[in-house]
C-alpha cells in the first residue's frame, strides 16, 4: 500500500502550497454528508491552508463537488488552482479536471464496475490524492453503521490503525475519527437541498441542523488542534465560535467569488425540482429508525446525483415525536416519470421513516 501509494503520486501533478497544508476526507456511506461545505471555511478562515479537491458522487446521491457547482464552478486546471489557492489559502474544486494522480483514476474506473472498494487501494487512493495537492495533516472521517464500510466500530478502528500506519510511511500525519452513521447528517440528501441547507447554516448558526453543526465543527476542530490553532479537546469549541461568529460564511463567500460563482447568493436563491410529493405520518408515535439506504435509491430514482435540483428532505429523524397527518417527508424531481419512479420506491418499500412507540415488543 505505501509503494502503490507513491507510485500514483508521481503519476502526475504534484503541487506545493507550502509547509502547513490540511485537508479533511470521508470514507463514504451517510447521505447527506455535506460537512466539507461548513469544515473547509471554518478551517480558512483560522488562517490554515485547506485546498479541498472533492469527487463526484459514484454511488451517493451527491457528492462534495456536486453540491459546490450549485454555488460556484468547481472544475478548473492546475494553473487556475494554483491562484485560487494563493489568493484565499482554500478551495473546494472536483479533482477530475486536475492531473493528480491519473493512475489512481484508472484503477477507479476498474472498481467501480465491479462494485469493488477494497481497502489495499482505498487508502492508497485518498492518500495519494492527498499528496498530490501538497497535503501534510488530514483528518479522516470514517461512519461506523450499518449500510457503511465499517458496520461495527472495531472495523472502524482496525481500518483507523491501518491507515494512520500507511499515512506516516508516506510522509502525511493522520487522525482519525469515528462518526455516527444511522441517519443521514442534516435534513437534506441531493445536490442542490445540500448546498442550500450548508449555505442556511453558514448564514445563521441556530438555522441548525445539530446533526450537521456537531458533525463538521468536530471534524474542523481536529484540524484546528493540529495546526495549533486550539489546545487538544478546544479545537471544536473554537470551531463553533468561528461559524457562529459569521466568519465561516465571509470566507465562503470569498472562496464562491474567487471560483467564479454569486458571493451573494441566498438559499432561496437556489432552485429546487419543479416535481414535488410530500408523504405524511399515518399515525402518531415516534420515529425509530431513518433507513439510509431506502433514502439512498429514493434520491437517485428522482434524479441524483446528475439532476441537481432533484433531492429529498426529511422533516422528522430519529427519537422524533410525530402526530398521525405530519410531513415526514419529501421528494423533488425535475422528471415527472422520474418523481413517479421514486414515488413507487418509498410506497413499496414503505418509506425510509420507520415509525414505531417505545415498546420493542412484548413477549
Amino acid at each position: 500500500m505505501t509503494a502503490l501509494t507513491l507510485a500514483e503520486a508521481k503519476s502526475g501533478n504534484i503541487f506545493d502550497f507550502g509547509p502547513e497544508v490540511y485537508d479533511k476526507h470521508s470514507t463514504g456511506g451517510v447521505p447527506g454528508n455535506k460537512v466539507s461545505l461548513i469544515i473547509v471555511p471554518i478551517v480558512a478562515a483560522a488562517g490554515l491552508t485547506i485546498p479541498k479537491t472533492s469527487t463526484r458522487a459514484i454511488t451517493s446521491p451527491s457528492g462534495t463537488a456536486d453540491s459546490m457547482e450549485v454555488l460556484a464552478p468547481v472544475a478548473f486546471d492546475s494553473e487556475e488552482l494554483k491562484k485560487i489557492v494563493s489568493k484565499l489559502n482554500a478551495c473546494i474544486v472536483w479533482g477530475g479536471a486536475l492531473d493528480l494522480a491519473p493512475a489512481d483514476n484508472i484503477l477507479i474506473e476498474i472498481e467501480r464496475p465491479l462494485r469493488m472498494d477494497p481497502f489495499g487501494l482505498m487508502i492508497p487512493s485518498i492518500l495519494t490524492k492527498k499528496l498530490s495537492v501538497g497535503v501534510k495533516k488530514i483528518v479522516l472521517d470514517i461512519p461506523v453503521g450499518t449500510g457503511t464500510k465499517f458496520p461495527t466500530p472495531n472495523d472502524g478502528k482496525k481500518f483507523a490503525h491501518l491507515f494512520k500506519e500507511i499515512a506516516k510511511n508516506v510522509g502525511l500525519e493522520a487522525e482519525c475519527a469515528l462518526t455516527l452513521a444511522h441517519q443521514p447528517i442534516g435534513h437534506s440528501i441531493g445536490p442542490a437541498i445540500e448546498a442550500k441547507e450548508a449555505l442556511t447554516l453558514l448564514r445563521d448558526y441556530n438555522a441548525g441542523p445539530n446533526s450537521l453543526i456537531e458533525k463538521s465543527t468536530s471534524l474542523a476542530g481536529i484540524i484546528l488542534e493540529m495546526g495549533g490553532k486550539a489546545e487538544k479537546g478546544q479545537g471544536q469549541i473554537l470551531a463553533k465560535d468561528i461559524l457562529q461568529s459569521g466568519k465561516a460564511y465571509e470566507k465562503m463567500k470569498q472562496i464562491i467569488e474567487v471560483q467564479g460563482g454569486e458571493p451573494n447568493i441566498l438559499p432561496e436563491d437556489i432552485k429546487l425540482g419543479i416535481y414535488e410529493r410530500e408523504f405524511y405520518s399515518t399515525k402518531e408515535g415516534h420515529i425509530t429508525d431513518v433507513n439510509n439506504a431506502i433514502i439512498n435509491q429514493i434520491a437517485k430514482a428522482a434524479g441524483c446525483p446528475n439532476s441537481k435540483t432533484s433531492g429529498v428532505h426529511i422533516f422528522k429523524k430519529q427519537g422524533a415525536k410525530v402526530k398521525e397527518g405530519d410531513i415526514i417527508f419529501k421528494i423533488y424531481s425535475n422528471s415527472q416519470s422520474n418523481l413517479k419512479r421514486a414515488e413507487k420506491i418509498y410506497n413499496s418499500t414503505g418509506g425510509p421513516i420507520i415509525l414505531g412507540g417505545m415498546m420493542i415488543e412484548r413477549i
